[in-house]
C-alpha cells in the first residue's frame, strides 16, 4: 500500500506494524498537512454489508469522542479495496513511541515503573468507561510508551467492532481466536457478549502482572489452553516471582484477576488511586534512587505535589501530637516537660528532613523539565523564591501571579506545571520558615 492515496486525502508511507486486527501505516494527511497513522482492518467476509459499515462507523465515532492525554485520538474512518475485497480503515493520531510488548520483551521494569504505566492506563480506561466505551483488548501491544514517559492506549472501538462482526468465540480468517488469550477476561473467554468495564480491569491486571513479573499470569502450550486457565485456574501471587514486591500491589493485582467481575475493583479510578498512593508512599519513604522512575506518570501528573500534600498531612499530625504532649507535660513533673521538649525537637527535625526530601525531589523534576525547555534562561532557586515572596500580597500567590512576577523580574516564561510545582514548594518553605520563627 506504500504510496497509495486513501480517500483522496491520506498518502500512505511506511508500515508501522501489524496484528490480528490489521496493519498500521504512517501517512500524510494532505488536507490538514499533518502526520497520522492509518489502521487498515483485515478484510473479512461481509465487510461490504451496510450493517457492518454502520457498526464500524458507530464504534469509531464513539472512540473519536474520547479526548484524553493517555488515549490515541481517532480522527477519521473510511473504506478501501485490498486485493479486490472491500475493507475498512481508521485514521489516528501518530504517536512516537515504543509498543509496551517490545519493552517488556527487552527487560522487566522495576515495579514502580510498571505501576506508573498501569496508573496511566487506568486513567485512560476511566475516561473511556465514563463515556460508555469498553476497550475489550487491553494488552501490551495496544499500549505505546512515549519518550517523555506518557503512556498512550490505542484501538478503542476496534476490538468491539471485530467482536460484533465475527463473534468472540469464532475464528478469524487466520485461524486464531479473536482477542489476546494471555490478557482476556474469563467472561470474554466464555464468549459472553454482555461484558462491561470490569473486563478491561481484568485485562489491566494481566498486563500489570506481566510488567511486574516478566510473564502473563497464565501461559500454556496453545491459546486454547490459556483460555481455559483464564476461566478456571487461580493465578500464582506475583510476589512469589518478585522480591520485595509491596504487599498492597500484590493484593491489587490479584483483586484485578478475580474470576467474577463483582469481586474486582469497582472502577478504573479506584485502581488509579491505589497505584498513585503506592508510588507516593514509595517516593516519600525511599531516599533518592527511583524518583525519576516514579515521575514517569506523565507530564500532566505532579507526584511532587502529592508528596507535599502528604508532607502537610504529616505536619498537621505532628502539630497535634506536639500539642497533646505539651498539654500533658504541664500537669506532670519537670522531667516530663523536658521529655516533651525533646519530642518536639525530634518532630521538627523529622519535618525538616521531609521538607528537604520533597524539595530535593522537586529539584530533580525541575532539572528534567529544564532539559525539556533548553531555550529558557536559568535562574537560581533563591531568585525564584524572591520572586515568590515579592508576589505575596496579603495571601500566598496563585501559580499565575507567581508566573507573572517571574516574567516581570527576569523575563522568563515558565511552563504552567513548573510554576505550579514552584508555588507548592515555596508555599511549603514559607510556611516552614514561619513555623520555625513561631517555635523559636
Amino acid at each position: 500500500m506504500q504510496g497509495v492515496l486513501l480517500a483522496e486525502r491520506f498518502r500512505i508511507s511506511d508500515r508501522l506494524g501489524a496484528g490480528g486486527m490489521g496493519q498500521v501505516w504512517a501517512a500524510q494527511d494532505e488536507r490538514m498537512q499533518r502526520e497520522v497513522a492509518v489502521k487498515v482492518v483485515h478484510p473479512q467476509y461481509g465487510m461490504d454489508e451496510v450493517e457492518t459499515q454502520v457498526r464500524f462507523r458507530r464504534e469509531v465515532q464513539l472512540a473519536g469522542r474520547l479526548s484524553h492525554q493517555n488515549i490515541v485520538t481517532v480522527h477519521d474512518w473510511g473504506e478501501v479495496s485490498v486485493d479486490g475485497r472491500l475493507t475498512l480503515f481508521l485514521v489516528m493520531e501518530l504517536v512516537q513511541g515504543v509498543p509496551m510488548h517490545r519493552r517488556l520483551k527487552a527487560s522487566t521494569p522495576s515495579w514502580p515503573l510498571a505501576a506508573g504505566w498501569a496508573a496511566q492506563i487506568a486513567e485512560a480506561l476511566h475516561a473511556a468507561h465514563r463515556q460508555g466505551v469498553v476497550h475489550r483488548d487491553i494488552k501490551p501491544a495496544n499500549v505505546l510508551l512515549t519518550p517523555d514517559g506518557t503512556v498512550k492506549v490505542l484501538d478503542f472501538g476496534v476490538a468491539k467492532f471485530m467482536g460484533d462482526t465475527i463473534g468472540a468465540r469464532e475464528l478469524t480468517v487466520t485461524g486464531a481466536p479473536l482477542g489476546s488469550p494471555p490478557y482476556m477476561s474469563p467472561e470474554q473467554a466464555e464468549g459472553d457478549r454482555a461484558i462491561d468495564h470490569r473486563s478491561d480491569l481484568y485485562s489491566l491486571g494481566c498486563l500489570l502482572y506481566h510488567a511486574v513479573t516478566g510473564r502473563p499470569p497464565f501461559i500454556g502450550t496453545n491459546q486454547w489452553a490459556v483460555l481455559r486457565k483464564q476461566m478456571d485456574a487461580l493465578p500464582e501471587a506475583p510476589a512469589a516471582h518478585v522480591e520485595d514486591l509491596p504487599l498492597p500491589l500484590n493484593d491489587l493485582i490479584l483483586s484485578l484477576l478475580a474470576k467474577r467481575p463483582e469481586n474486582r475493583p469497582a472502577d478504573a479510578a479506584t485502581v488509579y488511586e491505589a497505584l498513585s498512593m503506592l508510588l507516593v508512599d514509595h517516593a516519600a519513604t525511599e531516599p533518592g534512587g527511583s524518583i525519576l522512575e516514579v515521575t514517569q506518570l506523565g507530564n500532566n501528573h505532579s507526584v511532587s505535589g502529592l508528596i507535599l500534600k502528604r508532607a502537610w498531612e504529616f505536619l498537621e499530625e505532628a502539630r497535634a501530637e506536639a500539642g497533646r504532649i505539651v498539654a500533658e507535660a504541664e500537669e506532670v513533673k519537670a522531667e516530663s516537660v523536658l521529655e516533651a521538649k525533646r519530642a518536639v525537637k525530634l518532630v521538627r527535625r523529622e519535618l525538616e528532613v521531609l521538607v528537604q526530601r520533597s524539595e530535593d525531589m522537586d529539584a530533580k523534576i525541575e532539572r528534567v523539565a529544564a532539559r525539556a525547555y533548553p531555550e529558557q534562561p536559568q535562574r537560581s532557586e533563591e531568585d525564584y523564591y524572591q520572586a515568590f515572596r515579592q508576589s505575596i500580597n496579603g495571601s500566598l500567590p496563585t501559580s499565575r501571579e507567581f508566573g507573572d512576577s517571574v516574567k516581570a523580574l527576569y523575563g522568563i516564561s515558565l511552563p504552567d506545571q513548573q510554576t505550579e510545582r514552584m508555588v507548592n514548594r515555596f508555599s511549603n518553605r514559607f510556611a516552614a520558615e514561619l513555623e520555625a520563627d513561631h517555635i523559636a
